[in-house]
């Protein structure tokens, strides 16, 4: 399957024996279209890029009209080394699969509010557009 050929992990996940669970796993695989250019901020002395990806589905409704579900999703880099490439490569529109854990933050806005995130920490990343559509 086509999946299986870019997930290597799926392969070897097996349902373990009750009670023999000794890692829990917290990964999100994401098949989507970027909504925008991947953006490069400094974290202190480190640099972050993040983008989003939309993931849509589609069914049926009670009356047999089609609706069209989109869900956004935050993914963000903290690879020194990924990152140039990434804010060089990923541009809004391109066709991307993306893998990593699921990470939920919190923080202080300038106005005092509280905001929460919930962000995919890329750790697996591929560009499934044709090369001369990124250019």
């Amino acid at each position: 399957m086509f999946l299986t050929r870019l997930n290597p992990i799926a392969k070897r996940v097996a349902t373990p024996a009750l009670g023999s669970v000794r890692n829990l796993v917290n990964q999100a695989t994401i098949l989507g279209r970027v909504g925008q250019d991947a953006e490069l901020n400094n974290a202190g002395d480190r640099s972050v890029v993040h983008f989003s990806v939309a993931t849509s589905e589609q069914r049926k409704d009670t009356e047999g009209n089609i609706v069209r579900t989109t869900q956004w999703h935050r993914v963000v880099s903290w690879d020194q080394r990924r990152n140039p490439f990434l804010v060089e490569r990923v541009k809004k529109g391109d066709l991307v699969y993306v893998e990593g854990p699921i990470h939920y933050r919190s923080y202080t806005a300038k106005d005092g509010t509280e905001k929460h995130l919930t962000e995919i920490a890329l750790k697996t990343f591929q560009s499934l557009s044709p090369k001369d559509h990124q250019q």
